[in-house]
């Protein structure tokens, strides 16, 4: 995009822009190797554009993934369906998760990845950015938590846990499998059907239908 053309963008727009920017030099690049003249470059703007709106690289970095943490749950509430059952929300979600048949607008599966083991990475060095993994994690496990918790008051599942303990080994098991399937090579659809194997130990969801669900993967 043209400077020219982004100076036709309000605040917002620019700030989303050099977000997205980010975002993708990260993905490619890796966050340590992501420059703010990099991204500026990606962005079309000037550096000292990104520097009005982000004074430090670390709250960039910040922005970047907590931008991408709220676009996931935006995305999970357009495409997956409020009236549907629970358990057929919960498998939607692991779908997304896995991206089996997720609009093809949408980011492959490798830059979604490479961006949040990017993420954990530099988290796991940088006490800053650490701060940001709690609120991170509650946005991601919201939807889990709820679908969860609506089934068990219609009496659909009977958990062998408390929720919060089910939520966390789900989400564990998907960043988990998601590194394996980008690092080692896992066929995306093992990796969801590995997580709805999961799910319905995790829920009690009787045998046969927990077959019926696979066969329909």
């Amino acid at each position: 995009m043209s400077q020219r053309r982004t100076g036709m963008l309000d605040g917002a727009d620019r700030r989303t822009l050099i977000l997205d920017a980010a975002r993708d030099v990260i993905s490619e690049r890796g966050v340590d190797a992501a420059r703010m003249a990099d991204i500026a470059e990606r962005a079309g703007v000037s550096l000292g554009l990104v520097q009005h709106y982000f004074r430090h690289r670390d709250r960039l970095l910040a922005e970047v993934f907590s931008l991408e943490s709220e676009r996931i749950t935006v995305r999970w509430r357009n495409l997956v369906d409020p009236g549907a059952d629970p358990l057929t929300r919960l498998v939607e979600y692991l779908r997304l998760c896995a991206r089996e048949g997720t609009d093809p607008s949408v980011r492959s599966f490798r830059l979604t990845w490479s961006l949040w083991l990017e993420f954990w990475s530099k988290a796991n060095r940088d006490a800053a950015l650490r701060e940001e993994v709690a609120a991170i994690y509650r946005e991601f496990s919201a939807p889990f938590s709820d679908a969860i918790v609506e089934g068990i008051e219609r009496g659909i599942f009977a958990p062998r846990g408390a929720v919060p303990d089910i939520v966390d080994r789900v989400v564990s098991l998907i960043d988990g499998l998601a590194i394996r399937t980008l690092l080692d090579g896992m066929d995306q659809h093992r990796m969801l059907s590995l997580l709805v194997d999961c799910l319905c130990i995790e829920l009690g969801v009787a045998d046969e239908e927990a077959k019926l669900l696979r066969q329909r993967l």
